[in-house]
């Protein structure tokens, strides 16, 4: 099986106690895996200017502050691949735009055309019920609802 290394910046968009999600489903296997919008890092970027670079060109939204969470080592499936990921995770300002405050859930559009359909996830929702998180985020950085800086 081909492995993949990268890295990619994460943003959690959240509405109350909703979160927004990409709906993926691998074109290979039909698995369908629920992801934070953003993308690949690409060379000489920052993990935050990455993250807002593909904000900007996969919802047309423009972030303004953001809260640098962390990242997360994770494996996952994707294309027939391995892919080994490092996911810096950003937490957006409640204020990123009147269209996903009033609960719009915009499709994500990737530059090759792909577009995934976007929802709004409950924080509270067994995962049981629902597809995996990739990555897999702990229930605690789920359950910031509240944006401070600094």
């Amino acid at each position: 099986m081909e492995v993949e290394t990268r890295e990619a910046a994460l943003c959690l968009i959240q509405r109350g106690e909703l979160f927004l999600v990409a709906e993926i489903r691998d074109p290979l296997t039909g698995t369908v895996l629920h992801r934070l919008p953003g993308g690949g890092v690409e060379s000489g970027e920052t993990p935050e200017h990455a993250v807002r670079r593909e904000i900007r060109e996969e919802l047309n939204i423009d972030l303004g502050a953001l809260r640098a969470l962390g990242a997360v080592d994770h494996v996952w499936l994707w294309k027939g691949r391995e892919v080994r990921e490092r996911a810096w995770l950003f937490l957006a300002d409640q204020s990123v735009g009147p269209r996903l405050e009033q609960g719009e859930s915009p499709d994500l559009v990737e530059p090759d055309g792909d577009r995934f359909k976007t929802l709004w996830r409950s924080m509270h929702d067994s995962p049981a019920d629902l597809p995996k998180l990739c990555p897999l985020i702990a229930r605690e950085v789920l359950e910031l609802t509240r944006f401070d800086v600094g």
